[in-house]
Formats: structure tokens, C-alpha cells, sequence
């Protein structure tokens, strides 16, 4: 056994690795390792490319006997299980056609020729296997083992005469079968380190990018909006990354700019919104500026530095630009680019939900208002009445409760937060009992059991519809009206309920507000119905229940539920 033999094949793998590395920086291969489906004709290219991979196999091989030592297999049956049918077929056809042609009527000319062509299909045969990702360098090993011993019972096959073939056999078989299976495994190994790099790459990328768009989170619930929360988070990712300089634009300016102290570099973008960040938001797209012209006010800067600009989105619509400069020795583009897109992706749905939350708060304000408005009119008219009746017969009383009435609509009318406490909100709906207490006099009592030590925040004007109803329906067969509103604590949290004495309402009002349908009438109880759903959750709405000749509508604040802030309006004196 010839050393040669040994010394040629492997310098033909250490060629074909060489190759492998040239063929990995090529952008159609490289989208054949990391894409799903390639388009015909760079299938068609990339055919052409391993078909070439093959040819130079045959052109470096060894003559011994009649056949040529060489590494062909390798070429033809990577480019099947990389490529799939297209690209293992074409390159095995090119890599045959010119095999047997390179000899023609030679001892093994068309038995080689048939044999690459046979190794193409092999490959593509077992490349939906080998893309799964099951197989290792073992079975590679073995595969390519078993198509080195097709191709030499291919020879003993077809080559004639058989004696002159059996030497041949005999003389490369092994050398061939050893060596081209270990040259195979370090073949596609370098494929397999392109995918790795890449993988790595983009997982670097991503994880810098959620860690720093972890870090500026909190200042970035205000949207753009807040040039100090701007500032900060720009301030986080100059500390967290190897950029020189970070700038975050809205629209019309430049809302932040943090670079190291000391930098001069930066002077003439500090205040200035350049053509190039505009192009990035107008276009909807990355621009990556490594080159401008010398009349270009940023030509200080790229002289020195690469500028990534990436815009910032909400909605599909363009709020802004998240800029980065880096030095140009230490720039890497792709995987800059990489990084800043995933941020600026993280950012824009940052915003997007300071939107969403800005909007969410304006509707329960809106909603706030609307059950402010809804207070019903004639309590007013009646209030009204009730007083101008009491001037003559007690004109004390009628002070008093010209005093309450307008405590009361005070309260109703002046901005509210979301919140309050739960005293603060029995104080209001105590006046407007007092009002409705000095209108059916003797026919309305009100009973309150409220211990002085539970407290708890609650949605701001929640208790005062079901108050109203109680009032409106609450009167039993002989026209006296009960309300009583009691406070429990439980295991679960404080439960909250209010009572009357009537004749119950309607089941089909009942089963309409707990299905979340809107009722034919007391959208107020509807109203405070959903609202406590879109605050403690699908089971934190309106309970109600009529037993005993009592109508029960009650709700729960659980132990976990938002907390009072401060700032909230308190009772007025």
C-alpha cells in the first residue's frame, strides 16, 4: 500500500476543507445551511459550485492502474445531503459527466462515473435524515464508508478486464474508504461550524439585546414622552455594550444622547438630526452609514465611527430612531446590525404598550366620567325640592342639607384617580343617602355595618349605582325603602354588599349583566359589573342574589388587588 496514495488523499481533503472554508463565504451557500428552501436557481448555482468541488477532486486525485485516487465522493455526497435532490442530482451529474469524459475508455472511467453519480443520489436519499439532526460524525463515517464500497463493487462491476479491476480494487480500497469517511466528517464539520457561528451570532445578539431591554423597561412605560426616562435608558445601553455613542430620536429631535464623558468625536451630531436617521424612519428600515461625503455635516464623525440607525415603531407607524455609533476597527456589521435591530424591536413594543396603557387609562377615566354623569338627574331636581320645602318649615335643616348637596356634587364632579379608599367612598355615598334620607324620610332606612378597622382600596365611584338602585327598587309591599350596606372581612379578602328589602330584579336582567350582556336597563349595575372584571379579573364581578325577601348585590376586593395611592381625593370638610 503505496504511501503516496495516504499523502495524496490527504492533501485532497486538506484541499477540500480549504474549499469548504472559501464555499462558507459564499452567500448562496451560506443560505443553503441556514435557510429552508433556496429558490431554483440558486439551488441550480450551488449544483454548479459542489459539481466544481467534485471536478477539482478529480483533477488533484492520483493515476495508479487505470483509476484515479481521489476525493470526489465527498463533494457529490455532502452537496445531496446539504442540498437536498436539486443540488446533490446536478452536482453528481457534473461531476460524473466530467469524470468519465477526463478518461474516456479508461479501466474505470465509466464505472467512477456511474459511481459519483450514484453517491449523489445516496446523498440526497438520506438528507431528510441528516436534517433532522440525528446523525453524528459516526454515522457520517459509516455512510460515506459504505459509498466508497458501492463505488468499488461498482468497478469490479462494470470495468473489465475483472483481474485488472480486482488489483485496482485491491490497490485503493481501503486508503479510499478510510480516509475519504474522515475527510467527510471534517467537511461537513465545517458547514456544520458556519451554522454554529451563526447560531452564536444571533443568540449573542438577542440575549445582549433582552438583557439591556430588561434594564431600560422602567423608563420606557412613559413612551417617548419623558426625556429623563430617555436619557437613563440610553445611558444603560452605552454602559452595557461596546458602543461609542447611543442617540434616541421622535420624529421632529433628538430626545437623548449619551457618550462617554470627555468625547469630543460627537460634537457635530449632539444637536443635530441628520439626513441619514431621517432616511432610517421614512423608509422603514435599517441604514448602516460607514461612508458619507466630506460636505456631509456627519463626515467628522463616520471618518471614525460606523452609525447603525434603526426606527423605532408603534403600531406600524414610525415614532422615532434608536441610533448607535461604534468605532470603525472594532465594527463587525452584521452582527451590529443584528443586535440593533433586536433592540430597537424589544423598544418599539415597549412603546407600543405605553400607547396601549396611556389609552387604557383615558378609557377608565372616560368610563369614570360616564358613571359620574350618570348619577341620576332628578336627584337633583328632587334635592332641590326637598330643600326649598324645608326653607319655611325648618330652615336649619335646609342649610344642612344645602351643605350636604353640595359636599356631594363637589366630590362627583372634581377629578378622581382610578382608586380610592373604601371610607372615602362610603363618605360620599353616606351624603347621598342623607339627601334621599331627607326626601322619603320615615320610608327609608339605611343600615350600615362597616367596621372602623377594614379598609381597603376600591374602584372610585363603584359603590354609588348599586346605592341608587337600592334606593330606586328598594321598596317592600309597604313602600318603606331599606338600604344597608355592609363590609366583611374573609380568608379571600373584604367583601363588599349592598341590600335592600324589594321585590328582587327581573332574573333576565340578572343573567344578562353576569354573562357580560348589556341589560335592557340598569346599565349602572352593568357597568360596575365589567369594570371590577377588568380590574381583579373574570371572577372579581358583581354577585347577586335574592333570598329571604332580600336582594344581595355584592363583589369582592381581593387580598392581591391594586392599592390606594397617594394622592387620591379624600373626603371634604
Amino acid at each position: 500500500m503505496p504511501d503516496n496514495l495516504f499523502l495524496s488523499l490527504l492533501f485532497n481533503i486538506g484541499f477540500l476543507i480549504f474549499l469548504a472554508f472559501i464555499l462558507t463565504r459564499i452567500p448562496t451557500v451560506r443560505n443553503m445551511l441556514t435557510c429552508e428552501k433556496l429558490s431554483v436557481p440558486n439551488q441550480l448555482l450551488a449544483a454548479v459550485l459542489f459539481g466544481f468541488v467534485s471536478i477539482l477532486a478529480t483533477y488533484t486525485g492520483i493515476e495508479t492502474g487505470g483509476a484515479i485516487v481521489n476525493t470526489r465522493v465527498i463533494g457529490v455526497l455532502s452537496a445531496g445531503l446539504l442540498g437536498g435532490p436539486v443540488i446533490g442530482i446536478g452536482a453528481a451529474l457534473i461531476g460524473g459527466i466530467h469524470r468519465y469524459f477526463y478518461e474516456a475508455g479508461q479501466l474505470t472511467a465509466a464505472a467512477c462515473a456511474v459511481s459519483t453519480m450514484a453517491e449523489g443520489m445516496i446523498g440526497v436519499v438520506c438528507s431528510k435524515y441528516f436534517h433532522r439532526g440525528k446523525w453524528d460524525n459516526g454515522m457520517l463515517f459509516l455512510l460515506t464508508a459504505i459509498t466508497e464500497v458501492c463505488q468499488m463493487l461498482l468497478i469490479l462491476l462494470i470495468a473489465r478486464p475483472f483481474s485488472a479491476a480486482l488489483e485496482v480494487v485491491k490497490e485503493i480500497a481501503l486508503p479510499m474508504i478510510i480516509l475519504n469517511s474522515c475527510g467527510m466528517v471534517v467537511f461537513i464539520g465545517t458547514f456544520r461550524a458556519l451554522s454554529m457561528e451563526k447560531d452564536n451570532e444571533r443568540t449573542s445578539g438577542i440575549s445582549l439585546a433582552l438583557h439591556v431591554a430588561s434594564q431600560c423597561l422602567p423608563h420606557l412605560r412613559k413612551g417617548l414622552d419623558s426625556p429623563e426616562d430617555i436619557k437613563a435608558a440610553a445611558d444603560i445601553i452605552l454602559q452595557s455594550t461596546s458602543c461609542s455613542a447611543i442617540m434616541i430620536t421622535n420624529r421632529e429631535h433628538i430626545l437623548a444622547f449619551s457618550c462617554a464623558s470627555g468625547n469630543r468625536d460627537f460634537t457635530a451630531v449632539e444637536s443635530l438630526l441628520n439626513v441619514q436617521v431621517k432616511n432610517s424612519m421614512e423608509g422603514q428600515k435599517t441604514i448602516c452609514v460607514s461612508d458619507v461625503s466630506a460636505s456631509d455635516p456627519l463626515a467628522p464623525v463616520i471618518k471614525n465611527y460606523v452609525l447603525i440607525a434603526v426606527p423605532l415603531t408603534s403600531r406600524s407607524q414610525v415614532s422615532g430612531c434608536l441610533c448607535l455609533f461604534y468605532k470603525k476597527r472594532w465594527h463587525r456589521s452584521q452582527s451590529r446590525i443584528v443586535f440593533a435591530e433586536n433592540l430597537s424591536a424589544l423598544f418599539s413594543t415597549q412603546l407600543e404598550l405605553a400607547d396601549l396603557n396611556y389609552e387604557k387609562s383615558l378609557r377608565r377615566k372616560a368610563e369614570i366620567k360616564a358613571l359620574r354623569s350618570q348619577v341620576n338627574p332628578h336627584f337633583l331636581h328632587n334635592a332641590l325640592n326637598t330643600i326649598s320645602c324645608m326653607c319655611r318649615e325648618n330652615p336649619e335643616r335646609a342649610r344642612e342639607l344645602s351643605r350636604t348637596l353640595s359636599v356631594y356634587y363637589r366630590q362627583t364632579l372634581e377629578p378622581h384617580h382610578e382608586m380610592t379608599d373604601l371610607h372615602t367612598e362610603l363618605f360620599q355615598v353616606l351624603r347621598y343617602l342623607e339627601m334621599e334620607k331627607a326626601r322619603f324620610e320615615e320610608n327609608l332606612s339605611i343600615e350600615t355595618d362597616v367596621p372602623e378597622q377594614v379598609n381597603c382600596s376600591i374602584p372610585c365611584f363603584i359603590l354609588q349605582p348599586l346605592v341608587e338602585n337600592a334606593v330606586r327598587y328598594g321598596a317592600d309591599r309597604t313602600g318603606l325603602r331599606t338600604v344597608a350596606i355592609r363590609v366583611r372581612q374573609t380568608p379571600a379578602g373584604i367583601e363588599i354588599e349592598v341590600a335592600d328589602h324589594g321585590p328582587g330584579m327581573p332574573e333576565y336582567i340578572a343573567e344578562a349583566i353576569l354573562s357580560d350582556q348589556e341589560p335592557g336597563k340598569s346599565y349602572g349595575l352593568y357597568n360596575v359589573h365589567t369594570r371590577l372584571k377588568k380590574i381583579y379579573g373574570p371572577s372579581g364581578g358583581l354577585t347577586i342574589q335574592h333570598t329571604d325577601g332580600e336582594t344581595r348585590i355584592s363583589f369582592l376586593i381581593p387580598i392581591s388587588a391594586p392599592t390606594h395611592r397617594a394622592g387620591d381625593w379624600v373626603p371634604a370638610e
